[in-house]
């Protein structure tokens, strides 16, 4: 038996369950970057512990697109059934030989009637023969659906055998990213055209500019905007963002143009193993960042004071005919000047030191791009997380011996956690200079004219401007300080195995760029460094494992 589920009987159910009450102005100076609004249920065996079959913790089937599922080494018998169970705000109790408890809407699954599209089976031949199950149910339905907790459960004589969460990137991407993909998120600024207007009423200017907030966030039941005056101190406003259930994206558009406004969004979404959370949590699309990343930062990248002079007007090195002409010179932006006595101390390690021209480190940039060096690679230079961009530490290994010392080592690993220095393979946000390198991390704005000011002292020298990018993975994944993407939406933008665990091959938290946004972000950010930053050539990290 198949039953539909149309959106009035679906909002009917939820009209039910009391609501949880949207994030306010309060939320924003809540020191904890996350506050669980109602615990996931971890007892999902029969006698209260997880059993092998019944763990919906994991997330073992898969969204192959808004109405198929499938489920990997599972074959039914005879009379078996599966349902759909949804939790407006999660805590369902589900166990080996019982009913699903706290589910506001159960539905049957049909099984499919047609072969999977060829298109469709090449997107997910990494997923394993199974079982495939269609949804019926309207759009507008399955759109609310992901808004919840969603376990999916094999019966038998209604009784579950097995049970667990799904995957969503393939139903996301077919409910959402052909409307999505045009957007412009993050923040974004529309210059006044004349008069004034009042800064930061929640409304759009008639007259004036007006900044719009934009975050995809398909699957979040609420979505909030604070404002800060600063890198520190308590909010200044709040904004409830409101949902296009087209698009999947929550905006709200703000009178006046609020370049340097700081802020952040509160999201409240269901995460499989934790429950219902509100997180806090920075722009994915941030162009701007305080100090260690704490906050986003609004910017306006066209604006006359966040160019050194003469940025308009200059030239990019036209010397490189074809990529085989590329002669590569590999530099780390703080190895270049740390110990160079001819910088002021002041600008040793930062992106200043490359404006210098009489230094020992500057002239050896001109002798090799005399000598036909063609391009300078930057080691990562993007939002970096491992490094403290305020307060970092160096190791006092003065008088020690050489790396081998194990007293040396000890020094060094005494401090790694505070250290001023890494390679930078360690991305918090993709599209933002390392703050780190600036000569003041706290103000939004300051790494964004050095970086701009390195760039193109290197192409006065005559070189080109590489930069290492790491779209393969991020830092960190799931309810951690230092995930932004999974902290948005959950199991979308990392690339899961076969329980739901996010892949770590590259060495931390893979990214899923097979998946529509994620692709989007890669790319906008890419089109952001060549563009406004002026970045020549680009070195795609770990790209085998995209």
């Amino acid at each position: 038996m198949r039953i539909a589920l149309p959106l009035p009987l679906l909002c009917a159910a939820l009209a039910a369950t009391p609501a949880l009450a949207a994030p306010s102005a309060a939320d924003c100076d809540v020191a904890d970057f996350q506050t669980v609004l109602v615990p996931a249920r971890t007892t999902t065996g029969p006698a209260g512990t997880d059993t092998p079959a019944v763990a919906i913790h994991e997330a073992r089937a898969h969204w192959l697109d808004r109405r198929r599922v499938q489920w990997p080494g599972v074959e039914p018998a005879a009379g078996d059934a599966f349902r759909l169970h949804f939790a407006a705000q999660g805590g369902m109790d589900v166990r080996a030989d019982e009913r699903v408890a706290g589910a506001d809407r159960t539905f049957e699954l049909s099984h499919a009637r047609e072969d999977v599209p060829p298109a469709l089976a090449a997107k997910f031949r990494h997923v394993a023969a199974g079982v495939v199950l269609n949804v019926a149910a309207e759009d507008a339905a399955l759109r609310e659906l992901h808004r919840g907790q969603l376990v999916m459960t094999h019966e038998r004589e209604g009784r579950v055998v097995r049970a667990t969460a799904v995957q969503p990137a393939g139903a996301l991407d077919d409910l959402y990213a052909a409307a999505a993909e045009p957007l412009a998120l993050g923040a974004t600024i529309r210059r006044a055209r004349a008069g004034t207007v009042d800064a930061g009423a929640v409304a759009p200017a008639a007259d004036g500019g007006a900044t719009r907030f934009t975050l995809w966030a398909p699957t979040a039941r609420s979505v909030g905007l604070c404002l800060y005056a600063a890198d520190e101190g308590r909010a200044t406003g709040f904004a409830p963002l409101r949902l296009d259930p087209r698009t999947g994206a929550w905006s709200a558009e703000l009178r006046g143009e609020l370049s340097r406004t700081y802020y952040r969004y509160v999201v409240d979404v269901h995460v499989r193993g934790t429950g219902f959370v509100r997180n806090r949590v920075t722009d994915p699309w941030s162009l701007g960042l305080g100090a260690d990343s704490r906050r986003s930062v609004v910017v306006d990248l066209d604006a006359p004071d966040l160019k050194p002079p003469g940025w308009d007007a200059a030239k990019r090195p036209d010397r490189v005919a074809a990529p085989t002409d590329l002669v590569i010179y590999e530099l780390h932006v703080r190895d270049f000047s740390r110990d160079d006595a001819t910088v002021p101390p002041a600008l040793r390690g930062k992106y200043l030191a490359f404006t210098r021209p009489d230094t020992v480190g500057s002239r050896s940039l001109r002798e090799l791009s005399a000598a036909g060096v063609t391009d300078v690679h930057l080691l990562p230079a993007f939002d970096l997380a491992t490094v403290p961009e305020r307060g970092c530490v160096e190791p006092d290994v003065a008088g020690r011996g050489g790396p081998a010392d194990e007293v040396r080592q000890a020094l060094v690993a005494a401090v790694a956690a505070r250290d001023c220095f890494n390679w930078g393979y360690d991305p918090f946000h993709y599209t933002v200079p390392e703050g780190s390198y600036a000569t003041d991390a706290s103000d939004g704005v300051t790494r964004i004219r050095e970086f701009r000011a390195m760039v193109q002292a290197l192409h006065r020298t005559g070189l080109r401007v590489g930069l290492d990018v790491v779209y393969n993975h991020t830092m960190a994944a799931g309810q951690d300080p230092q995930s932004v993407l999974d902290r948005v939406v959950p199991d979308y933008y990392h690339r899961l195995d076969a329980l739901g665990r996010v892949e770590r091959s590259t060495c931390c938290a893979n990214t899923a760029t097979e998946n529509a946004l994620m692709a989007k972000l890669m790319i906008d950010s890419a089109v952001v460094w060549a563009r406004d930053y002026r970045i020549d050539s680009f070195r795609f990290d770990l790209m085998g494992h995209q």
